[in-house]
């Protein structure tokens, strides 16, 4: 994929460690894309049938997206596309956390959810 540039050294963090020792908890440090378009997956349960979602940021690792219900840790599919980019992601991915998103009211809104890509 090509949302983020890449150096061929890896990365070193703030605390030395180059990027292929990174944990779970520092793999934030890489860079985002903020994007104002949309991420497909087809999901498992239903491949046949890929969902478009608003994507509202990506990187090399996965995606936050919008959606409309609550979406189960660990659902997996396949990420298709970016667009209007139009990067072929085509890659496995899992969702890892989704929240809801309420107005200052506490009104639900809709919900976000994060989509790691393998």
């Amino acid at each position: 994929m090509d949302f983020v540039t890449r150096s061929s050294a890896p990365a070193s963090t703030p605390t030395g460690r180059s990027s292929e020792c990174r944990s779970a908890l520092d793999r934030r440090d890489l860079a985002r894309m903020v994007a104002a378009g949309s991420v497909s997956i087809a999901w498992h349960h239903d491949h046949e049938s890929p969902q478009v979602y608003p994507a509202l940021d990506v990187s090399e690792n996965g995606a936050r997206i919008e959606v409309s219900c609550l979406m189960p840790e660990g659902l997996t599919g396949r990420a298709l596309t970016h667009e209007p980019s139009g990067v072929q992601i085509n890659r496995p991915a899992m969702v890892v956390w989704c929240r809801a998103v309420r107005d200052d009211r506490g009104i639900l809104r809709h919900y976000e959810a994060g989509v790691r890509f393998f």
